[in-house]
């Protein structure tokens, strides 16, 4: 059995289904959500229906915020802008009010959830190293973090007890980078950045979703092959940047 761990779906409805087999297929049954669900992609709608179908534990990432009104726009680049934009537009009220009343973070099972760094999530910084990685988890109690934003998946690993003359989680080496497993060790914490399931930043344009094992004992970055032409299409029949459909064939 497994936590299937799913962090910006960005509309990408085609991306999204997919990992939802292929983590199925690896063991998962209960999932997680990291946010930003919506903004980018061409089915913003269809992709909240399906994650508040798999379930109830969802955090709410910037672009989440942004389009329930939470979050200024100009916080954004021109075309992120305009997706979120486009995205507010063809949502429903009620779907707005269910973005913008969703948690920054949330714990479970020994694990911390977040979209972006734990130590400000409202701030929206990005987790995108290993330094980044042992200052997050400086701030949170749990042995391991989850945490998205960054669209480039891997685990960083710390000592599970603060040196003694420094007071601190110590430095943080990175153990999985892009795809991969890991065992969890218990003299170690983990940070774990789980990517993105639909607008892949790492250069490798398959989407990510992790899934935490084996009564919490080994997590996987599961990168899945889907229909990147079709995705690709509806944000072109949409009328949102050519960028936003460009970039998911190239992964960055």
């Amino acid at each position: 059995m497994a936590v299937g761990i799913l962090s910006d779906v960005h509309g990408n409805l085609e991306a999204l289904e997919r990992c939802v087999v292929a983590a199925r297929q690896r063991g998962a049954t209960s999932w997680i959500c990291l946010g930003d669900v919506v903004g980018y992609g061409a089915d913003p709608a269809a992709c909240l229906a399906r994650v508040r179908g798999l379930t109830d534990e969802t955090v709410q990432g910037n672009h989440d915020a942004a389009v329930a009104g939470l979050q200024d726009v100009e916080y954004f680049n021109t075309c992120a802008r305009q997706a979120v934009r486009w995205t507010a537009a063809v949502l429903s009220e009620a779907d707005r009010a269910w973005l913008a009343a969703l948690p920054l973070a949330l714990e479970r099972g020994g694990g911390c959830f977040v979209h972006a760094d734990p130590r400000t999530p409202e701030l929206w910084a990005y987790v995108d190293t290993a330094s980044d990685a042992a200052a997050a988890l400086e701030v949170v109690s749990t042995r391991i973090c989850f945490v998205g934003h960054s669209h480039r998946p891997f685990i960083a690993a710390a000592p599970a007890s603060p040196p003694p003359d420094r007071g601190r989680s110590g430095a943080a080496a990175v153990v999985v980078s892009g795809s991969g497993s890991c065992r969890l060790d218990t003299r170690r914490r983990y940070l774990v950045n789980t990517g993105s399931v639909g607008q892949p930043r790492d250069g490798d344009p398959r989407a990510c979703v992790a899934l935490w094992a084996d009564a919490g004992d080994a997590v996987e970055l599961l990168r899945v092959d889907y229909d990147v032409a079709a995705a690709q299409a509806k944000i072109r029949a949409a009328g949102l940047p050519e960028v936003l459909a460009d970039r998911l064939g190239r992964g960055f």
